[in-house]
């Protein structure tokens, strides 16, 4: 399991869910810059919290073998970044604003809730103007802190008995100096 995927596929479904129709993609992919104005999802910091827990090991489906889940609490911060053109900078603040409110909603509660995320700390919104050689873009970051749980279940292999024999030569047992012995452990289930 790829804990930072994960994070990032839960993120984009709530954005995605909301507003079917942006532009979204994530930092850091060397992807081509999308049609103005779009999203820009950057987990900047993933922090497990607390201590893990473990589940007691059951007998699975199968009946062959044990199933134990791990499961972990992290903080996620994650920086959303709208960016479009400064001509067309009232819709990228609407962007910024729509999201920084949607996310504090009862429908943003509940996909987060889905996504296994909850809403922890929000920033406000700042306006960062860039300069490029052939225009002048608006950038609006918005910080998140988010909640987030990771379960990881193993399976593990077990045994109900155990079942030996041995014959041991020159054992010290007349007339031919051999033993033979055999044992059987079971082992409670």
């Amino acid at each position: 399991m790829n804990i930072y995927q994960d994070l990032e596929d839960s993120i984009y479904n709530i954005v995605a869910t909301m507003h079917p129709d942006w532009n979204i993609l994530f930092a850091y992919t060397n992807a081509a810059e999308p049609v103005n104005p779009f999203l820009v999802i950057d987990v900047m910091r993933l922090s497990p919290c607390g201590r893990e827990y473990s589940s007691t090991p059951t007998i699975g489906e199968d009946g062959t073998k044990l199933i134990q889940t791990t499961t972990q609490d992290h903080e996620a911060k994650v920086r959303f970044e709208f960016i479009g053109k400064y001509d067309d900078q009232i819709s990228v603040a609407e962007m910024a604003q729509a999201l920084q409110y949607e996310l504090r909603t009862p429908t943003g509660y509940e996909l987060q809730t889905i996504n296994r995320l909850s809403l922890y700390e929000l920033t406000s919104l700042r306006r960062l103007p860039l300069k490029r050689d052939t225009d002048m873009y608006m950038i609006y970051q918005l910080d998140c802190i988010f909640a987030y749980t990771a379960s990881v279940t193993t399976e593990q292999e077990y045994t109900t008995a155990i079942y030996g024999t041995g014959v041991y030569h020159d054992a010290n047992r007349p007339p031919d100096y051999v033993l033979e012995s055999e044992f059987e452990i079971t082992l409670p289930t």
